[in-house]
């Protein structure tokens, strides 16, 4: 099992593989049964196939670019929570306008470093129109 200072750095890795828009990279950090749910109570996508599904669709449709905050640990050698904004496209905006998005998101890995699950905490409230962006 990756200690907890390789899980965080494993989550940072993520991050920036996210916002080179490298989703060949980004799915190589997911096991095969992999299970994203985002935002947690929407229902989750499972799989290789689903798992690169929902990153074609956070990097090209939505040009997400995402700042990783406070990365806290936990003791039973799996997981990473990780505070976060992501700054996406608006979809509802013909003008191109961007939303801000304040996330946690909660990491599970394996024994061999990959990301198992991955759980994005957000709601309503948690949006507003990006400023200076």
């Amino acid at each position: 099992m990756p200690d907890e200072a390789k899980r965080k750095q494993l989550v940072l890795d993520y991050f920036d593989r996210v916002n080179a828009k490298d989703i060949d990279a980004v799915c190589q950090m997911f096991t095969v049964d992999a299970r994203i749910e985002d935002p947690v109570g929407t229902g989750p996508v499972v799989g290789a196939e689903a798992v690169r599904g929902y990153f074609q669709r956070v990097i090209e449709e939505f040009g997400t670019q995402d700042t990783p905050g406070t990365l806290t640990g936990s003791q039973d050698e799996e997981h990473v929570a990780a505070a976060l904004k992501a700054t996406i496209r608006n979809p509802q905006d013909p003008n191109g306008g961007r939303l801000a998005v304040n996330v946690t998101s909660v990491f599970r890995f394996t024994a061999d470093g990959l990301i198992a699950e991955m759980r994005a905490y957000w709601g309503a409230t948690d949006v507003a129109p990006a400023e200076g962006v």
